[in-house]
């Protein structure tokens, strides 16, 4: 508070609000959110319909099972399927805990006839409970995206 008599004279922000590179990088990655995040609609209505994701998802040890290998292009074994349903184990806590918690993940957007080690770590990480999350960025950051129960 000043004083009376004082001196005032404001200091101008060091940017604009709403210029700069920062709001730029933001942009950015809302937008990747948005995209992953309508990728993600099917697996979405999905969940919230059967309880479970589509029938084209299969978990790594289904795919093994039909030849594949990690970081191939799962077409090659599984035509037309989708790695997903596998328990995603939260170790660097990057989900909500509570006791009885299972966290299940599913590739999104992903394209099967092209190399898994070549393309983005765009998941959906889904829990028994019914809490969802997106990651754009192979599970450094996620973003609820609601309950599917």
């Amino acid at each position: 508070m000043r004083q009376w008599g004082e001196r005032w004279s404001p200091k101008p922000p060091a940017k604009p609000p709403g210029r700069g590179p920062d709001n730029v990088a933001s942009h950015a990655k809302y937008k990747e959110l948005l995209q992953v995040t309508e990728a993600a609609n099917p697996l979405v209505d999905s969940l919230r319909q059967t309880g479970r994701l589509p029938a084209h998802f299969v978990d790594k040890t289904t795919a093994a099972q039909h030849g594949y290998k990690p970081g191939k292009a799962l077409n090659n074994y599984v035509p037309g399927g989708q790695i997903g349903g596998d328990i995603f184990h939260n170790t660097t806590k990057v989900l909500p805990d509570s006791p009885g918690r299972i966290w299940h993940e599913a590739d999104v957007g992903l394209k099967n006839t092209m190399s898994r080690a070549k393309q983005p770590g765009t998941r959906l990480l889904y829990s028994n409970d019914g809490l969802m999350y997106v990651t754009s960025d192979h599970y450094k950051t996620v973003n609820f995206i609601g309950r599917y129960k």
